[in-house]
Order: structure tokens, then sequence, then C-alpha cells
């Protein structure tokens, strides 16, 4: 009874953690890669199951768009929209449901993939108490927490690995393939919902040849090994067909990763990494080596798993490979732990981040209970004492990655610069005036004239990643006009290059129409340009601006960019909205009304502004 009680109060303190922060930032959503999934997934209920961009599997894109299908259905019934159309223009200009929908969905994944953890750890373990020891750790481990909160599909994957190893642990009681057969198409699924799942594979793939030195017919493994990789096949392309049915992913990958390991022919191309902003020469022993520095810097950061529990883990992970007994779990721990390690300082190298780690986070959580035994045997306890003192030693190692998490929710709550600034635009500035949109800043809708003037932008697109489905909302903005649009043009930013690029070379270059929206121009031009096209209102944010003026010396490659912001602080700067004048988060936001020169009095802005955000925080 006690261990059933423990691990209700596991879940519920997981679900807590993980629905705490549900909420944030409603009625927008300031992440751009979640905006991206919940698009991808609506586009997917057009009808078109090809999501035409492959950085993600597709899968957990299907699973948004199951949800929001049955949102649609509750709809109808009733009442709140009456057509496929009003739905796509309540999505458009309502996105609080839907940001709901999909969070939530993370969430139960999240708290599933502690419950999950808990059944490993009390089978490999054969102990009740193993089971919430590991439940506990990823129950209040940060990163899974702050992965959990967000739509993306980190943790749902996460969530499939961690099933595909619990149906793997049957292989361990009988010779029936059902266990193994189960195990290889869920870590398809996982495939197909991120592409950590592989590195499933090759750890099934070495227990099985094991099996052929413990007196297994090596025909049997051979068999064995070979229903592995059909079934995994099986299950990616069942969640995530276009993979294969579109010849984009294969030739895609095999040239991305030909260039990441420095075999693509000729002399190795410097490769910019824009998460880390590093420009690097693949397949050198100086790449690998520095990113095997930062990987491991990474997994001890106080935000992933911090030095108590990495020591933990480790430790357990020692303990587990020691005893006979359990060796099997540290290999299948050990093992992708190892592909992940190596994808990460070739293929990835600089590229990873704490959310990419839920492919492991669950696998290394059940680790804990061995790890907390090992630690406390040389204090010689009775069994009921040493059980007591591992627990003690299992939820004192979780806490200081509960009080990041904490800290975190409490941050994230905070009200956003963002928000506000929406709310002054809304009630202040004239809806007939033109008004230049900086990206990262307060999300506004477009009214009819500025969907009328991406429309001819796209005529004069080729298709790509970021066209497919634009008409049809260019059409809904323009059917169903939002109460609350603007005659808006919108600059983005070349985050994925390490210089400038112009407006024509990004919408003529394959690589660079998959990585951001052509409709968007990501080249500002003069100011001067822009008075005379009746550009009254720019709306900027230190986000965007900070990129160009650090030590880091982007600016210098991004000139446009550069003397965009330095001609915006000789115009009248109407309105500014610092976090930190409230206590909120979030970007200092400015309005600048560029038909005015800068008043007398108004100061030039520093070349670097701080802002209130979770990030600048937590460090």
């Amino acid at each position: 009874m006690r261990p059933r009680l423990a691990l209700i109060a596991v879940l519920l303190l997981a679900a807590a953690l993980r629905l705490w922060a549900a909420h944030y930032d409603l009625p927008f959503s300031y992440y751009g890669d979640e905006l991206h999934f919940m698009r991808r997934a609506m586009a997917v209920g057009t009808g078109d199951l090809n999501p035409h961009w492959f950085h993600k599997p597709a899968f957990f894109m299907y699973l948004l768009a199951f949800c929001y299908g049955l949102y649609f259905l509750l709809g109808r019934v009733a009442g709140w929209f009456h057509s496929t159309a009003e739905f796509g223009a309540h999505f458009l200009f309502t996105p609080t449901p839907f940001l709901l929908i999909g969070r939530l969905l993370v969430a139960a994944c999240g708290v599933a993939t502690v419950w999950v953890v808990y059944r490993i750890g009390r089978k490999v373990f054969a102990n009740p108490w193993a089971g919430i020891a590991g439940a506990l750790i990823a129950a209040v481990l940060a990163p899974m927490i702050d992965s959990s909160r967000s739509i993306k599909s980190d943790v749902p994957c996460g969530l499939f690995m961690a099933l595909s190893v619990w149906a793997y642990l049957g292989t361990r009681e009988t010779p029936r393939l059902r266990p193994l057969v189960l195990a290889s198409l869920l870590a398809g699924v996982a495939m197909g919902t991120h592409y950590y799942g592989i590195v499933l594979v090759p750890a099934y793939l070495a227990l099985e040849m094991l099996r052929g030195f413990s007196g297994v017919p090596w025909r049997t493994v051979a068999g064995r090994c070979a229903l592995i990789v059909l079934l995994f096949g099986i299950g990616f392309f069942v969640t995530s067909p276009y993979n294969f049915l579109d010849p984009t992913w294969g030739r895609e990958t095999g040239a991305v990763v030909a260039r990441s390991l420095g075999i693509a022919g000729g002399k190795p191309a410097v490769r910019y990494e824009p998460d880390s902003g590093m420009e690097l020469t693949p397949g050198t022993r100086a790449t690998a080596l520095g990113a095997a520095r930062a990987f491991l810097d990474l997994i001890a950061a106080r935000e992933v798993l911090g030095i108590a529990l990495l020591l933990l883990t480790g430790l357990g992970l020692a303990a587990t490979l020691v005893r006979r007994e359990t060796r099997w779990y540290g290999l299948l721990v050990l093992i992708p732990s190892l592909f992940f390690f190596l994808a990460a300082i070739t293929v990835a190298a600089y590229h990873a981040q704490p959310r990419h780690l839920n492919a492991l986070y669950p696998l290394l959580a059940a680790l804990a209970w061995p790890g907390a035994l090992a630690a406390v045997r040389p204090l010689r306890l009775a069994e009921p004492r040493a059980r007591a003192a591992a627990l003690l030693l299992v939820a004192a190692a979780a806490v200081p990655t509960l009080i990041v998490a904490v800290r975190w929710n409490l941050l994230i709550n905070r009200q956003d610069s963002r928000l506000v600034a929406y709310r002054w635009l809304l009630k202040s500035l004239p809806r007939d005036a033109r008004v230049l949109l900086d990206d990262y800043g307060p999300p506004l809708n477009d009214n009819r004239q500025s969907a009328d003037r991406m429309a001819a932008v796209l005529r004069g697109l080729p298709p790509g990643p970021f066209t497919q489905n634009q008409g049809l909302r260019l059409d809904l903005l323009r059917r169903y006009p939002p109460p609350d649009g603007f005659n808006l043009d919108e600059i983005g930013h070349q985050w994925w290059l390490p210089r400038e690029k112009s407006d024509a070379e990004l919408r003529s270059d394959p690589t660079d129409l998959d990585m951001g929206n052509p409709l968007v121009s990501r080249q500002p031009g003069p100011l001067a340009e822009y008075q005379r096209e009746g550009v009254r209102y720019v709306v900027t944010n230190s986000l965007a601006r900070n990129q160009y003026f650090t030590s880091s010396g982007r600016g210098t490659r991004f000139p446009s960019f550069v003397r965009f912001y330095k001609e915006l602080d000789r115009t009248e700067r109407i309105r500014t909205f610092d976090p930190r004048s409230w206590g909120g988060k979030g970007p200092v936001i400015w309005i600048y009304d560029i038909t005015r020169p800068a008043p007398p009095g108004q100061r030039p802005l520093p070349e670097l502004v701080s802002s209130q955000s979770v990030e600048e925080d937590a460090d």
C-alpha cells in the first residue's frame, strides 16, 4: 500500500509541476517552434498529410491534428463554427484553445513518462521503491518539466522510447517474440515522433547478439535481429510515411550527414550551427573534441542533470553493469547514450540542448535507485534502513532540480512585455496606419491590405515547405478580416545563417526556403524607403536588436540590420515597454514613429539592452 500511495503522490507532483504553467502567455505564444507545430498540424487537417518539412518527423503533427479534429467536432456540435473555413479563421485569430490542447497533450505525455519510469525501475530491480525513486527523479527533473509545457515533440518521443524499453524488458522473461515485436514497433513510433528513436536499435541488436554467446542458436539470433530492423522500419513508416514517400527527406538527410562528417567530397565546408552561434569545420578532431566538452558541460549544468544527479546516475550505471542480474539493463542505457553522444559530436556537433535529452532522461532516471543503494552501502545498514537511506538520498539529489523547475514556473507565468505592448497597440495606433513589425515582438494579425500584398509575393515564389497552404491562410484573412488586424509589413531574421543574404538570394535557395517563411522580408531596407512606401510605425524589440550588437561580431556580417536599428534611433521613440518596470518578463519593446525625427531629449539606445526573460533569470 505504501508504494502505491507514494506513486500516486509522485504522479500528482509530476502533473502539478507540468500543468502549473500550461496557461503561460495566453492568448499568445512567443515560442516560434510551438507555433510552427500548430500550423503544420492544422495544415495536415486540410487533407494534405505530407508535412513538406522534415526537420522533424510527422507523427506528433498527426497527433496534434487528431486532437484539433476532436475540438472541431465538439465545436461543430456546439455551434461554435459551421464550416472548416470558420474553424481555420478561429485558429488564426483565437489561438488560445489550440495552444492549450497542444500543451495538455505534451504534459500528459510527460506524466505518462513518469509512470513508465516507475514500471521500468520496479521491473528491472525487482523492488517497487526502485520504481518510486526513478519516478521521483523523472517527476521533478527541470528539463523534463520545461519540455512538457510547450508544443514540441521531445517529450512525446521520450514517452515512446520509454514504452519501447519497458516492452523490451519482457524479452528477459520469455523467448516468445511478442515483447520484441512490441519494443521494435514502439522504437519505430519514437523515430516517427523525433529522430532520437533510432538510438534504441543498436542497443536491441547488441543485446540480442549477446544471446548468441549464451547458448541461443545464432540462426535464431539473426532472425530476431532482422525482425528488430524490419519492425522498427514499419513503425517509422506507419507513423511518418512521407519520410519515405517524399524523396526530400532521404536526399537532404544524406547530404546533411555527409557534410557533418566531412565526407561530402572536396574540401570540408565550414558549417554554421545557429543554436550555439558557432562556425565549425565538420569531420575534424578539434570539432569533435570541442563538441564533446560542450556536451559534457551541458549534462552537468544544473538546468539539466546537475552534479548531484549526474554522479548518482553514473554510480547507478556502474552498479547496474557490475551485477550480472542487471547488466543487460545497464547496456540498454549505456548503448543509446553512447550513440547519442557520438551524434552530438559529429552530425549534430554543438547542437544539443537540454530538451533534446528527453530521449535519455527516462532511462537515466531509473538508475537513481541502484546509485543511491551503492552510495549508502558503506554504512552497512540493515535492509529497511538501507532502503530508507537510499530513498532519502534520491530525494536530496532531486531537490536542486526541483528548485530550478519551481523557479522556472514562477518566472514563465509573469506578465510578458509583448502582451502589454499588444494591448497598447490595439488601443493607441490608428488601424489604417501602415506598421512595420519586427520578429520576436508582439504578435499582430494582418488586415486585408497586408494579406493582398503577401498574396502578390506568394505568386512569385517557388513551392517550398513554408509556402504550402499559405494561399488558404491568406484567403481566410481576406474572407474573415480579424477585428484586431493591422496593415502590416514584417521583418524576419536570418537566424540560421552566419552572414547576410539578400531577399532574392533567400527566395531562390532551396535550403533557405526550408528554414524560414519567404513571405516575410529578411533583409531590412533603408528607413527612407519604408517612409516612401507609407510606413509610419515600427514595432521592434531587444531580442531582435541585440543579435547584431554583441562581441561575437555578428553585426559586421549583417550590415543591413545594424544600419536599420541605428536609423531607427534617429526617429521618435513614442513608447517603451520594459518588463523590469512591472516585474514581468520578455524583451524590451519599442514603438517608433518614423515620420518624425528624434526629439532633443531622446537618448540613443545602448548597443545591448537587457530584458527580463526566463533564460536570463535561470542563468
